[in-house]
């Protein structure tokens, strides 16, 4: 007896809209009242029939609410799958390792070395070999984007990269592609070093660029996988330190490898480069320690701990700057590479600090490698420039 056109819809309330009773049902600020509340009572009365058209419009918000959630959910599930290398959308083969050739990271472990050697060379003869400087930078390059190719791919294989988002396997899910693409590169490199080779005639020099390229295979490469065997940092500091920082020192200054042992600048400089650049190697572990365990990668943070690891990086630093300042309190370098000591000591103490405060944290420490590139980068350049500057009669050959 309610009267059909007494109540409407709004909103998912029922309210109101005629002032006729209806079954002694009166209504108060739009709401439907039962005689007890009319009276004053605060009793709350119930509609019959309305409190299903109630529930029933309530069910379809909660319904249209539950579909959102659950879109919600497989879009952010599909997100991780994507960032994790699982499924989802993949890069082209080709633009990802175009993109390798102008990272920071391939110029401060490929040109580095070179340019360092470069400027020892130039310190000690005065000589400065543009076009062969050019082509071992461009050879060097492709030779250091092929390693950080195959060492995805060869991780690839073992399970070891599967939570590594950069992976260019995860990124691509091309792994034969990429090993190919990448064996082309390698072919690229050694060609142009084979050509300064040939040029110069620097035939040791060549063998010394060929055991560090060897080296850059069988540290990843099967069956030897040294790395897996927590050899890594030791055959980082042979490739790019005493045997791709001499032979370029060689090819540079036209010297025959008899003469290296009487220029201890060459031999030290190279020390250093390599230390510095195995401690990027050593500060890329600590996020991985799970994942390096469980598929039987003995990296010096599985092995050793983080811990201790945090304190072997500041224990190469130290050695860094010992071995350095040494060099030139015996007169092995000259004075004007001080200028290093300023502008690299507070990366250097920014680094300890942050690996010994953080190296627990899985989800901190990961930039600790970018750091160590960053100070291995300024080091390596400052020291340069200080070699260059103690050279005042120089010969620029193209």
């Amino acid at each position: 007896n309610m009267g059909v056109g007494a109540l409407k819809l709004r909103s998912g309330r029922i309210t109101m809209v005629s002032t006729r009773r209806c079954s002694g049902i009166g209504t108060r600020n739009g709401r439907l009242l039962s005689p007890g509340l009319r009276r004053g009572t605060k009793r709350r009365g119930k509609v019959p029939g309305c409190a299903a058209a109630v529930g029933t419009l309530g069910n379809r918000k909660g319904a249209r609410k539950s579909k959102c959630t659950a879109a919600k959910s497989s879009s952010n599930d599909a997100g991780a799958q994507v960032g994790e290398g699982g499924s989802g959308l993949k890069e082209d083969v080709v633009p990802v390792v175009t993109k390798m050739f102008i990272s920071p990271l391939a110029f401060g472990v490929a040109c580095i070395p070179l340019i360092v050697a470069t400027a020892v060379a130039y310190a000690t003869t005065g000589l400065f070999h543009v076009s062969t400087f050019l082509v071992q930078c461009i050879s060097s390059i492709f030779i250091i984007v092929w390693l950080n190719v195959t060492n995805d791919v060869f991780d690839s294989e073992t399970g070891v990269d599967k939570e590594k988002v950069e992976s260019v396997v995860n990124r691509t899910g091309d792994r034969d592609a990429l090993f190919w693409v990448a064996n082309g590169l390698l072919a690229i490199g050694i060609a142009l070093f084979v050509g300064v080779i040939l040029q110069t005639r620097q035939y040791c020099a060549g063998a010394m660029l060929l055991a560090a390229v060897s080296i850059g295979y069988i540290y990843q490469g099967p069956p030897f996988r040294l790395s897996y065997k927590g050899l890594g940092e030791v055959l980082c500091f042979f490739a790019f330190g005493p045997l791709a920082t001499n032979a370029f020192f060689l090819i540079q200054s036209g010297m025959h490898v008899t003469e290296l042992l009487a220029h201890p600048l060459a031999i030290w400089t190279s020390v250093l480069l390599g230390l510095t650049t195995s401690n990027i190697l050593l500060n890329s572990h600590y996020h991985q320690v799970q994942t390096d365990s469980s598929t039987g990668k003995l990296s010096p943070a599985v092995r050793f701990g983080t811990r201790n690891v945090s304190r072997a990086v500041c224990a190469v630093l130290v050695s860094v700057y010992t071995i350095y300042l040494a060099c030139i309190a015996r007169g092995v370098m000259p004075r004007t590479t001080l200028l290093v000591l300023p502008f690299t000591l507070p990366s250097a103490l920014k680094l300890c600090r942050f690996v010994v405060e953080n190296h627990a944290n899985k989800k901190v420490i990961k930039p600790a490698k970018f750091l160590a590139v960053d100070w291995h980068r300024k080091f390596a350049l400052l020291l340069s420039l200080g070699l260059l500057l103690c050279q005042r009669q120089a010969l620029i050959v193209f």
